[in-house]
């Protein structure tokens, strides 16, 4: 049966009940430390956004998953989730840890399964993502995307990380100069005048390449 804690009308899920499809949530707007409160949204977020939420802020981590679901807050971006405090048991917690994906750090590298691709420059990151990088210039045949993948693919980028935020492996490639460099000779190629420019004055020392996951074959 459901039960409520005696403190601060906390949610109790350890009697054996799942937890439910969608959490009622107020949501607010935070920018620099300064909450805004003049407009509260109220939202039932599914369970699992709601866990993509707090899984990109503490990684997959049962306890502190646990700690930020019992204090009923959290800063995601810019943006504030409230909810009403819960404790959830630990078979629940299993069950919804194992709805999403681990870290495998042996994962390869595919280009075709890449969305956006980060340049980490000292003076501030280049981003660039696939719809952006394909799209081509007038009268160019070739576009920046696929040919920065062909020279960003063969340093065997290694994945570091999975963003639960994002739904992607985060692959990074060390930049050696004359990869730096060819990736700088490609900036004309892009059809957006201010990443041309950013690309042109690259001084990055790493890229970050943002692949999704494959979708898994349908069930036979």
């Amino acid at each position: 049966m459901l039960g409520r804690d005696r403190n601060a009308g906390r949610i109790d899920y350890h009697g054996g009940l799942a937890l439910p499809p969608s959490i009622p949530c107020k949501v607010s707007s935070e920018s620099a430390g300064y909450v805004s409160m003049a407009a509260v949204a109220r939202v039932d977020l599914p369970v699992e956004v709601l866990a993509a939420k707090i899984l990109g802020v503490c990684g997959k981590d049962a306890g502190r998953v646990a700690a930020i679901l019992a204090r009923g807050s959290l800063v995601s971006g810019d943006s504030r989730y409230r909810w009403q405090s819960m404790d959830i048991g630990p078979e629940d917690m299993r069950a919804l840890l194992g709805r999403f994906p681990d870290h495998d750090p042996a994962r390869k590298f595919d280009p075709a399964l890449c969305a956006r691709m980060i340049f980490r420059n000292a003076r501030g990151d280049v981003e660039i993502d696939r719809e952006a990088g394909r799209r081509k210039r007038l009268f160019r045949r070739k576009n920046f995307w696929d040919e920065a993948l062909g020279l960003l693919a063969p340093l065997l980028p290694h994945c570091e990380e999975y963003s639960y935020s994002e739904a992607v492996d985060v692959f990074v490639a060390e930049l050696t100069p004359d990869s730096r460099n060819a990736i700088r000779t490609l900036g004309p190629l892009l059809a957006f005048t201010r990443l041309e420019a950013e690309i042109g004055r690259l001084d990055a020392h790493a890229v970050a390449l943002h692949a999704k996951r494959p979708e898994p074959p349908p069930a036979s």
